[in-house]
């Protein structure tokens, strides 16, 4: 329950502190007083969108808080999300702030941890249900009618409902993969050409790992085998010719060899350099057998070289279009291949794709009428429970139905639900559209509101105005119907009816006030005789007379239950 709330600085509030109990709680005053922007402090506490406008002119910020006192119940529904935020709860208490700058951004806090909007209006449909006198227009959209129903009948329709829809996601989703593969078929004949003609050339090719590398060194050599040769046999005849008149080095290490060799019984040291030269004249040797090798493999034939040449312009070619190297271009084949085997069995595909859908819109069918047998008992249910409490609002007559059509599978079901309505026996049930009583519509909105909060309790609600267009008997039975709600709820009302302030537990008065030149909101409690003539002045205008105070005193002892 909403336990206390402060305000600063909110449009003509400029300071306001107020203490609440349980029971029922009126708000009156004249129109214009500002009843209004009470209700926008406690909104801006449960996530409402916020407005610069909102702000008191002349100061830079308004803020709000409210501290909510949270039953054991309450406390288990919202324990996850509070865990989730890191919010600490004392002593089963929330305290909930929310700043509006003149730039109209917010900061809100609960308990003193920031959080966003989008977790205070998470708290706020756990903590409090609020209920205008314009609501009733969101009862009129047809589309409501399921939600509403569905809403009453949770515990009962949501294994129906969350099976449904997984169900249904399935069939949408084999429906878009079915749209898909037929729709690309001249893309797949497009695709299929041209997967056969990369991987046919590919193929034609006869690639061999890093064959682009080695012919590439192969033709370097062609294109200077005439400087190869020449080069390499200078280098001969220098180990074993000989350069202008000089021995070749074959054949002088041979004669330093034998010479050193000659030498050693002199001096034994020298060992290690005929060592040295006998290793440099087997190098020497080897050298020379490299040198033959290679000479023979210098072979210059411009035919052959010109063959070298396409090859290697067919491979660049082929790597320009398919990978910088043989390994790529192998891996691209592969993979072509792959894809083209795919495209092949795609008829395969669709057939599959479509005796799966065949499954899917069966078990739809299958499931969803399941859920459209569970929604006939819940609507039965429901309509027995708001008809018990229109009968307690003075409309005895009453007749209501949910209409409960088949149509083709939605995302929400097979159904097609409107609330048919009628309020005078012998008169035919229709849609809500054609209810012309804003008196009928008050009371159907207050039945449904009871009737929901059960369903879904929260320990708070606000109705603002929701009497509007009932007079005599009927505001009476609203009246009486608020207080009976109060015994289990904490209950608002914001009301311009004597008979509905006259049953509250606790009456607050909202007036504007004008001091040096500006004007502020000041809501105080009624006690006594102020609430005799409050209520006077709301029978009579604006001067209360004998009469109408002897009618609001005799209203008051009739008030308890």
């Amino acid at each position: 329950m909403l336990r206390h709330i402060r305000v600063t600085n909110l449009a003509l509030i400029e300071s306001l502190e107020l203490a609440f109990e349980e029971g029922f709680t009126c708000l009156t005053g004249e129109t214009g007083a500002g009843k209004s922007i009470l209700l926008d402090a406690v909104g801006l506490l449960l996530g409402a969108r916020a407005s610069s406008d909102l702000v008191r002119t002349g100061e830079t910020r308004a803020h709000v808080e409210g501290i909510f006192d949270i039953c054991p119940d309450g406390l288990r529904r919202m324990e996850p999300l509070l865990s989730e935020q890191g919010i600490e709860l004392d002593d089963a208490e929330l305290l909930i702030s929310r700043d509006v700058n003149v730039n109209g951004k917010t900061v809100a806090r609960v308990n003193g941890r920031l959080v966003n909007v989008h977790v205070l209006r998470q708290l706020g449909q756990m903590l409090v249900e609020q209920l205008g006198q314009h609501d009733h227009t969101s009862l009129m959209r047809k589309e409501e009618h399921l939600i509403l129903l569905d809403t009453y009948g949770r515990k009962s329709l949501e294994h129906h409902l969350d099976s449904y829809r997984e169900a249904f996601s399935r069939l949408r989703h084999l429906e878009r993969d079915l749209k898909r593969a037929i729709q690309s078929e001249k893309e797949r004949v497009r695709k299929i050409d041209l997967l056969q003609s990369q991987i046919r050339e590919i193929e034609d090719a006869r690639l061999k790992p890093n064959e682009d590398v080695r012919l590439r060194e192969l033709r370097a050599k062609m294109r200077h085998a005439g400087k190869l040769r020449s080069t390499v046999d200078d280098v001969y005849d220098a180990l074993y010719e000989g350069v202008q008149g000089s021995p070749g080095i074959e054949s002088g290490l041979f004669t330093m060899i034998e010479e050193i060799r000659s030498l050693i019984e002199l001096d034994p040291s020298l060992r290690e350099l005929l060592a040295l030269l006998e290793v440099a004249q087997v190098n020497v040797s080897e050298a020379a057998s490299f040198i033959r090798a290679y000479r023979s493999s210098i072979d210059y034939q411009p035919e052959k070289l010109s063959r070298l040449e396409d090859r290697l312009a067919l491979i660049e070619r082929m790597q320009k279009k398919y990978g910088d190297t043989t390994d790529e271009i192998a891996r691209f084949a592969k993979q072509a291949q792959e894809e083209l085997d795919e495209l092949i069995h795609h008829e395969e595909r669709i057939r599959t794709l479509r005796d799966d859908l065949l499954q899917a819109q069966a078990n739809v069918i299958t499931i969803g009428e399941a859920l459209h047998e569970e929604r006939l008992k819940v609507a039965h249910e429901f309509e027995r429970e708001i008809t018990d409490v229109l009968h307690a609002l003075v409309m005895p007559n009453v007749a209501l139905t949910f209409s409960i059509r088949r149509v083709e599978p939605r995302a929400d079901g097979l159904d097609d639900v409107e609330l048919l309505f009628s309020a005078n026996r012998g008169e035919m049930l229709k849609p809500l559209t054609k209810i012309a009583s804003g008196g009928e519509l008050a009371r159907l909105m207050l039945a449904l509101a009871a009737v929901m909060t059960g369903k879904n309790p929260v320990t708070t609600l606000i109705f603002d105005e929701i009497d509007t267009g009932i007079s005599g008997q009927a505001a009476q039975a609203v009246a009486r119907f608020m207080k009976q709600i109060a015994a289990r709820h904490q209950v608002f009302c914001v009301t311009h009816l004597a008979q509905t302030a006259s049953m509250a537990n606790h009456h607050f008065h909202i007036e504007k006030m004008t001091h040096d030149e500006r004007t502020k909101t000041v809501v105080r409690e009624l006690k006594d005789g102020e609430r005799v003539e409050e209520l006077a002045r709301m029978m009579g205008g604006l001067n209360a007379s004998d009469t109408t105070r002897a009618q609001a005193l005799e209203m008051l002892s009739h008030s308890s239950l």
